[in-house]
């Protein structure tokens, strides 16, 4: 499962697909540039960046545990299902995002994302068991 699957999802363009990785960012951060290059100026309206979302989980669940990521910005929203152990990378037009994630006896967690036209970000989630 490491190819990407593409789909129209809403009004938007959301690609995922899987992606293993260890965690790139401060727990509970709002998703950050992964280099330093200058963000390169939108062309045309398909220009798309990418958010790495990663889920840290404690204690950790099997690879078979499913994830639910609703993404919204201003115009578009989706819910997509995720492999919660190995996390997903979307390809989404620039703008802001808000992610809520909820994981089945995990305390779910929402955060905001800015994607920019040609970014690379990652976002590490941290989650707890419910008590």
């Amino acid at each position: 499962m490491n190819g990407w699957r593409s789909a129209r999802l809403g009004a938007g363009l959301f690609a995922c697909g899987c992606a293993h990785a260890p965690p790139g960012t401060a727990a509970g951060a709002a998703a950050t540039p992964s280099s330093s290059a200058p963000t390169p100026a939108c062309i045309s309206p398909n220009d798309i960046g990418k958010l790495r979302l990663l889920l840290t989980l404690q204690p950790t669940v099997p690879e078979t545990t499913e994830a639910l990521v609703r993404l919204e910005s201003e115009t578009e929203r989706s819910t997509v299902r995720v492999n919660a152990a190995l996390g997903t990378t979307f390809e989404l037009r620039p703008g802001t995002y808000r992610l809520s994630i909820s994981v089945p006896h995990y305390v779910s967690a929402s955060r905001s994302a800015v994607i920019d036209c040609g970014s690379e970000n990652t976002l590490t989630v941290p989650l707890s068991k419910k008590r």
